[in-house]
Order: structure tokens, then sequence, then C-alpha cells
């Protein structure tokens, strides 16, 4: 593997091509990794295990393959047995995948091996690609994928190696099934990911994610292994990134099975004005309450810009929530049972209303540090004991945003000693005004 083909170094020509036989293997599959002369010169037993037989990780394997060197003997008999160890307790056929540019050269015969391995029982099929091999190589090694079961592969070049790979994964694939999937809204495709599971089997702990990738527009197909799996399909462009499950697929050797996730829906469009013009604002959409439920589910809140925002959301009852956030005390409007339709929007505007209160405070005339509280008060005159507006007052002055009503403001000096207070009871905000109340000290 330290030869060069076409300006390149065989072994990685041979890594380049396993890691697109990696990438090409059915979701489900369980695969092994054993190489042999990559750690040390002249050594018949460096033979090693990389990765157990087990559910295709396809990422740890090409990591391991990337990192693969070329330094010492061809013992492919002692590499052959093995892997056989490993298979002799399995009731179902192994595909075993040989690719080497040499004969063994540790004086083993790999070809009895393969036949001995057969005669005992051990179910295994043997696929063998010979790179860049002698006639006399070729013989060695057609012979152990004649006995094998399998198919000889020859290539002597870059493109050769290539289609080799790709005959493997299409043998491979004889023995698999398809599943389409797609996600749609209101008859259109939409952003979403899939995830598919090999179904738990009964007493089982967690369930094996065995693929996962984003939806394009034309739909995804999965090859998978014959058996039983879960699908999860989320969307990732309505809020709540809702999700539709398929459980207890079933996939068939050579059937392809397809499923469609609707996710029809409608849109919410969300606007915040304050005396006409857009405001600060946020909002936030519930899910409305199931009779006997805690609490509302939350599945979208953000900011609200100029223009306002579109909600995309799965048909149903909503509760909406509109905080003004420039005003103090971030007043809040309710639009309890949105209904929401497929195909349709409505839209809800939140319109405030409001003025200001500008506060100084001056001792001699100049600008003294100084703090102010504001307070609500109702239609009865009674002052809320919580401020909706708390905060020192700058050299300027304050300017307070309000919504139209009734306040009562505390200025109180923070300079002098005992931090004396002044009151302003019985302040009226109305929209669009400007009310000025100086503190003097």
């Amino acid at each position: 593997m330290g030869a060069q083909i076409q300006g390149k170094m065989k072994i990685d020509i041979a890594k380049e091509v396993l890691t697109g036989l990696i990438h090409d293997l059915p979701a489900g599959v369980n695969v092994g990794l054993v190489a042999y002369g990559h750690r040390q010169k002249a050594d018949c037993n460096d033979v090693e295990e990389l990765t157990t037989l087990g559910p295709l990780d396809r990422e740890s394997l090409v990591s391991k393959i990337k990192a693969l060197d070329h330094k010492g003997k061809t013992p492919i008999t002692l590499s052959v047995q093995k892997v056989a160890e490993g298979l002799k307790t399995l009731e179902d056929e192994t595909t075993i995948i040989l690719v080497s540019d040499g004969e063994e050269t540790c004086q083993g015969d790999p070809c009895a091996m393969v036949k001995d391995l057969k005669a005992t029982g051990v179910k295994f099929m043997m696929h063998v690609i010979g790179f860049d091999v002698t006639d006399k190589e070729k013989a060695q090694l057609a012979c152990m994928a004649e006995a094998g079961g399998g198919t000889y592969f020859t290539a002597k070049n870059v493109g050769e190696l290539t289609s080799a790979a790709k005959k493997v994964v299409e043998k491979t694939e004889q023995s698999s099934g398809k599943l389409k999937v797609n996600a749609l809204r209101n008859g259109k495709p939409i952003g979403a990911w899939y995830e598919v599971f090999k179904a738990e089997a009964e007493g089982s702990g967690e369930k094996l994610s065995v693929a996962t990738n984003p939806i394009n527009a034309g739909g995804e197909e999965i090859k998978l292994v014959p058996g039983t799996y879960d699908l999860i399909i989320k969307n990732q462009e309505d809020a709540g990134n809702p999700t539709m499950s398929f459980p207890g697929i079933a996939i068939e050797v050579g059937k392809t099975v397809t499923k469609v996730a609707d996710f029809s829906g409608g849109t919410l469009k969300v606007k915040a004005l304050r005396n006409g013009k857009p405001v600060g604002a946020w909002y936030e959409v519930f899910k409305a309450e199931e009779e006997g439920s805690e609490a509302k589910e939350s599945v979208a809140s953000n900011p609200i810009g100029d223009g306002g925002e579109s909600v995309k959301l799965l048909p149903g009852v909503y509760d909406l929530t509109i905080r003004n956030q420039e005003d103090a005390g971030n007043p809040t409007m309710h639009y309890p049972g949105t209904l929401i339709e497929a195909g349709k929007t409505v839209e809800k505007v939140a319109n405030f209303s409001g003025g200001a209160l500008k506060i100084k405070a001056l001792k001699n005339g100049k600008p003294i540090g100084g703090w102010y509280e504001i307070f609500k008060v109702d239609a009865k005159g009674t002052v809320e004991q919580e401020s909706v507006a708390s905060n020192p007052i700058s050299e300027e002055g304050e300017n307070v945003k309000l919504i139209p009503g009734a306040y009562e403001l505390k200025i109180t000096n923070q300079n002098d000693s005992g931090n004396s207070t002044k009151d302003f009871p019985g302040i009226t905000i109305e929209a669009g005004k400007t009310v000025e109340k100086v503190a003097v000290f």
C-alpha cells in the first residue's frame, strides 16, 4: 500500500474509497472493521479489530479508516480467522469484504482457511477486492472469494477501485429495503429532519438511532436492512417544531416503504403599535389549555419587528400574549382562543397607546443624584404597592413611557443625608402627551 498510482499513494486511495463504501452502506446494518500490517514492520501477528461487529457508526468508522497506515506484513489468513471467531455464534449470514493489494505474506493459506470455515458451518459470504495485484496474487484472492461464496473484483486504478467498492455495496443492497420519507405543509415541501430508530425489542432499553438527516425538497430515500423501525419527522419551520411519529415500519428486501408527514397548517401574523407606530414588543403563543392540564405550553416566543411577525402553526386553538417592551411595567395584551386553520392567516394587532412622564431632580438649580418610583393608581384612587418603574435620575432627567392612566410619583434625594423625598400624587398620563415633574430640593 506504500506504492503510488496516478501520483497518489495506494493507502490514501484505499482509505478514500473505503470511506465512500461506509457512507453507501444501508442504515441498520451491523459493521466491524479489522486491519492488518498497520502498526509494526515484519510482524505477522499485527492484526487488530478496530471496531467490534455492531450497529453502523459511520463517523467512528471513517475516523479509524483515515488513521490507518501501511507498515508491515499481509497476514490475511490470521485476519480472516480473527473475523470468523466473532461470527460463529451468529444466526444470520454475514458479508465479509476484503481489500488487499497483495497475497498472504505470512505463510498462511487464506483460501483453505475460508473453505474450512465454511465447512464448519460459519455463516458468511466473502467478497474480495484485489487492488493493483499480479496474476499470481489475483489467483489467491479470487480463490478466497469463490470459496466464500462471493465475488472477486479486480481494480488496477482509482476509478476501478471505486467501481469495485460500489459493486460490493450493490450486492449488500440486494438484501436490503428502502424507506422514503417526505415532509409537506399545505402540499408543499418544508424544512424538516428525520430520525430512524431500530424498533425496541421487548424489555430492551433505549431505542437505537440508525439514521438521521435533513429532508430535502424531493424527499429522502434511506437504505435499511430488513427489520422493524420507528420513524420520527420533525418540522423545522412551524412554531414549537412539531413532530410526527411512524412506529412499527416493516422493511422488506427489495421493497420501498413511503411515509409522508403532512404538517398542513396556518399562519398567525402579529403586530404591536404605540400611538399608531411600531413599538418594541415581544409575543408568546401558547397551545390553548386542555381540560385538566396544569400549565399552558408555550410553542413560540420572539421579539416583534417593525413589520410584524408571521408564526407558522398547526391547526388548533392558541392563546396569544403581546408584551409592550417600551412602556413602564411592560403592559400586556391577551388574545385567548385564537383559531388557526390550514391555509389561512389570522392577524392580531396590539394597539398600545401612551404618553410620557419627564422627571428631574434639582438642588439650588442644579441636577442632583436622585431616584424615582412610579406607582399606578386604580379607579378608586388606591395606589398600588408595587411600583411600575424605578430608576436613578440622570442629569438630563428621565423620560418614562407610560400607558394612559393615573399615577403617583416619588422622588428621593440621594445626595443629602436623610434621603429626603418629594411626592407628586394625581398625575394623569394621556396618549401622545408628556407631563413634566421637577423635584426641587
